[in-house]
């Protein structure tokens, strides 16, 4: 164990024994407060809830306490740019923002930019005033006082299951959300989570309200056994049967895949190097416990053989079985462009803002189709045409010189009808790499003035590939990377991630069986969850719980069009990030920090 992590018995981890369980009418004000401020959404509450109405009218009207849960879905993110039109992977070596003044962008380029005061991922007040909305819910709605249909007491207490279901999940999923924020070792060189809120608090009294944080170990063994009783009540393995309560409409509600699938994350996080506090054995076990349901062949989502068509078949597709929990983006129904205007390349009748543009990093990244990286001789590669005969998934997730999208070619080199210069192209929307990004993009959706398009989008909460790659590193660096104690083993996982993503063209993949080593298994194990996940959110936190370098250059291309279909490439770097080593840990908000003397800061903030 890493000395870093030395552990004390924490005298304050039994919290929950310090809430008060009856609620005073500053409570009721609170709680309906919080209610009216998000009334304006008809599908969370209706009726609409007034501050003059009592407690025991409120436990009259099962809508208005079914909404402390409603609104707290809040906390699943639907849409991956959440940035300010930004992807998280702008912060990491696999793509820059366009937009110098984003947070995102300052946050690597700037010294001092990102502080305990200025934190561009802080989500600690919302999360926690979540936290609140579940844990009241779970004490009115939850005993029996309030009956969701009076008429049909099977039914309702069906349909109480379910809820409760659901709101161990949110409990889970928020304080999991919080950990990987803000878990870190503490000036004391505790490695430290945060404080677990797992029941209402009084806010009369503001003595409880100054909560310690948990240990890391406490944090996550909390959300286990969150995870474990929403597995044990009434949530259904999918939403696909008619039910009149959950119906294939509520795919954004999680389900006992779901459930397994969250556990799976936390303890692979929690197994990492930056953390050590479970085994990779537990995180193996976990992810098989995914596939032994989602099943041990991945479903063919990506569209290998039409790549224009990839948006229709996976991400776009109400019906895509690759997405274990979802969330419709933008507007009720998903029905949205606002990734296309951020995102298309500007000019040339496409007409968006180009703010996400993937580093050569990354395209370099992509191995050949015949799955070797380009490094190697046998790959086939050539630098000077250099987006040949590469791995399928490379066409579909990033915008490249010459490349057809939506009927255009699409023009980066010096010149081109897509970079500075051209019509509708400015410094503040052209590309910085020399690319564009294709991963979510909807090839229906349309910018153009008079013939605007929208299109449904989904943002994956969990997806099946996620569990192989989970179960992949695990069962590697619990066993090596033909061990089959899981049923599995790590190398059966990641060849059928490449297999979906058709490398080799469904032949024998002879770089995958050249690797025979732990540690040759985990770089390339490393180098597919970094593909295969890349702008869902991952690589920021894979390389912090890895313990990896965070400073890696990032670099570009300037291409020159030779006149006669050929074109040189000049790489060159274009930032390299100023992370400090204690960045592998996020700063806690600064004005807790104040309020309390009972919260200890993460080292270096």
């Amino acid at each position: 164990m890493k000395q870093k992590i030395k552990r004390k018995e924490n005298p304050n981890q039994r919290i929950q024994g310090v809430f008060k369980k009856k609620y005073s009418m500053r409570n009721l004000v609170f709680v309906l407060g919080v209610l009216v401020m998000f009334s304006s959404c008809e599908d969370y509450f209706d009726p609409k809830l007034t501050n003059e109405r009592t407690f025991d009218v409120l436990l009259t009207q099962p809508d208005n306490v079914r909404g402390l849960l409603t609104y707290a879905y809040r906390a699943i993110p639907s849409s991956y740019d959440t940035f300010n039109s930004d992807f998280l992977d702008s912060a990491t070596d696999n793509a820059l923002s366009n937009n110098l003044t984003n947070n995102i962008n300052q946050m690597i380029t700037t010294d001092g930019f990102w502080t305990a005061v200025n934190n561009p991922l802080d989500n600690w007040q919302a999360r926690y005033d979540d936290l609140k909305n579940v844990n009241l819910f779970m004490e009115v709605g939850l005993d029996g006082t309030v009956q969701y249909y009076r008429s049909n007491p099977t039914r309702d207490e069906t349909y109480r299951q379910r809820l409760k279901g659901e709101a161990f999940f949110l409990r889970a999923y928020i304080h999991f959300e919080l950990l990987k924020r803000f878990g870190g070792v503490d000036v004391n060189g505790q490695l430290m989570g945060i404080p677990l809120m797992t029941a209402s608090i009084d806010i009369d009294n503001p003595d409880l309200l100054n909560l310690p944080r948990n240990t890391y170990q406490e944090c996550v063994q909390q959300i286990l056994d969150d995870i474990n009783t929403a597995l044990g009540a009434g949530l259904p393995e999918s939403y696909t049967d008619v039910d009149p309560d959950f119906d294939e409409t509520n795919l954004g509600r999680p389900t006992t895949v779901a459930c397994r699938a969250l556990k799976s994350r936390v303890l692979l996080y929690a197994a990492s190097p930056a953390f050590e506090t479970s085994t990779y054995a537990e995180a193996a076990q976990a992810a098989k416990d995914v596939i032994d349901v989602i099943g041990a062949t991945l479903p063919d989502a990506y569209s290998v053989n039409n790549i224009n068509n990839v948006s229709d078949v996976y991400f776009n597709n109400d019906e895509s079985d690759e997405l274990i929990m979802r969330r419709v983006s933008g507007e009720a129904n998903g029905n949205t462009n606002a990734l296309e205007r951020s995102h298309f390349p500007p000019g040339a009748g496409l007409e968006g803002n180009g703010n996400c543009n993937p580093s050569q990093n990354l395209v370099d990244a992509f191995p050949m189709a015949n799955g070797y990286p380009i490094t190697e001789g046998a790959s086939g590669y050539s630098e000077s045409d250099m987006y040949a005969n590469r791995d399928p998934r490379f066409y579909m997730t990033i915008i490249h010189n010459n490349q057809s999208f939506k009927g255009r070619t699409i023009e980066t080199f010096q010149g081109g009808a897509h970079m500075v210069g051209a019509p509708g192209v400015t410094v503040e929307n052209a590309t910085r790499t020399g690319y564009y990004l294709r991963k979510w993009i909807s090839t229906d959706a349309n910018l153009v003035s008079g013939n605007v398009v929208n299109d449904v989008h989904y943002n994956a909460i969990f997806r099946k590939a996620e569990m192989f790659l989970n179960f992949a590193e695990a069962a590697n660096e619990a066993n090596g990377p033909d061990d089959t104690t899981y049923g599995m083993s790590a190398r059966d996982a990641i060849a059928e991630i490449r297999r979906r993503a058709g490398i080799a063209s469904g032949g024998s993949d002879d770089y995958l069986a050249s690797i025979t080593t732990k540690e040759a298994m985990r770089e390339l194990i490393k180098n597919e969850r970094r593909i295969e996940l890349c702008f869902e959110g991952h690589r920021f936190f894979d390389l912090r719980r890895w313990e990896d370098n965070l400073n890696q250059p990032v670099s570009g291309v300037t291409i020159t069009d030779n006149g006669n279909g050929t074109f040189n490439f000049s790489r060159s770097t274009i930032l390299t990030p100023n992370y400090k080593g204690f960045m592998n840990y996020g700063p806690i908000p600064f004005n807790e920090i104040l309020r309390t003397d009972n919260i200890t800061q993460n080292q270096g903030w």
